[in-house]
């Protein structure tokens, strides 16, 4: 049973690795990231739905105090991380993108430890440090091409890191049994209202959405959704939070190998050097957490 919460891990990691190959390629001049972001909800809530219906019919009702911790789990979190991560795609390589939502482990650290009061280790402090230098490497701040960088899409991945981190201790207080599609599936929907607010430009869109963009969103929501979170729940059920969350972590060299044989972006020894020590420091942080 092992082995399989571990292959289910793996497979869960790499289909996450895959998301800037569909989100890189349905940018238009008229198609923003969240006009993306907005079908894939409307596409993966379609099938949420259905699922959760054939599966738990019953436990679609929740509590009223359980429906406002899912509407901040999907509005202040999931909205925000999403947009964010997604926008940062449109200004960095795939590789770099992935890579600064991984800083989200030492902020949940850095968060934990100044405002909620948590002790931290020293090997959690080098930890943090490891990741912050493994940025520097991977943004390849010792290299000419430096300068062109988008200082916008570092600042987006950040904040989706940021976000990220809020959405990963916020998740805490959500400890109702509860079937895990059910959680996503709502957070999912309140997402998607909370966009179409947003950007209600969207729907004047909607008539002129090319195939190529509904095919795109659409393998989104199943690859990078749908699929790879019930494998990652599965994975959970077998080997347990703590391991899922470690191999989580080949998600990272997965978007690198996505963004050289597939994008054909560059990954220089430097970038490759820095990924690892992220890598390597996101598990220690894990193994602390």
């Amino acid at each position: 049973m092992k082995l399989k919460g571990f292959i289910y891990a793996i497979i869960s990691s790499i289909f996450f690795g895959s998301a800037g190959i569909f989100v890189k390629s349905s940018y238009t001049e008229n198609f923003s990231p969240v006009d993306l972001l907005m079908l894939q909800y409307i596409i993966a809530s379609i099938i949420l739905l259905i699922i959760c219906i054939i599966k738990h019919r019953s436990s679609l009702k929740l509590s009223k105090s359980m429906l406002k911790k899912l509407i901040i789990q999907g509005i202040v979190g999931n909205t925000f991380m999403t947009v964010f991560f997604y926008s940062s795609f449109k200004y960095l390589d795939m590789a770099v993108a992935t890579m600064l939502l991984y800083l989200y482990p030492a902020m949940v650290a850095a968060i934990s430890f100044i405002f909620l009061k948590a002790k931290i280790s020293k090997l959690k402090i080098a930890a943090i440090c490891g990741t912050f230098v493994g940025s520097l490497l991977v943004l390849n701040i010792f290299s000419s091409s430096f300068s062109s960088i988008s200082l916008r899409g570092v600042l987006f991945g950040v904040l989706a890191a940021i976000f990220y981190a809020f959405m990963t201790i916020y998740a805490e207080k959500i400890v109702e049994d509860v079937p895990a599609l059910i959680i996503t599936f709502y957070t999912t929907v309140f997402s998607l209202v909370v966009l179409f607010i947003i950007n209600y430009g969207f729907i004047a869109k909607i008539p002129s959405i090319t195939s190529g963009a509904i095919l795109n969103a659409a393998l989104l929501a199943f690859f990078c959704e749908i699929i790879p979170l019930t494998l990652l729940y599965a994975a959970i059920k077998h080997i347990g939070s703590v391991s899922t969350s470690i191999i989580s972590t080949i998600e990272l060299p997965a978007a690198a190998v996505f963004s050289y044989f597939i994008m054909h972006e560059n990954i220089s020894l430097i970038q490759i050097i820095g990924i690892l020590i992220i890598g390597y420091s996101v598990i220690v942080l894990k193994k602390e957490q």
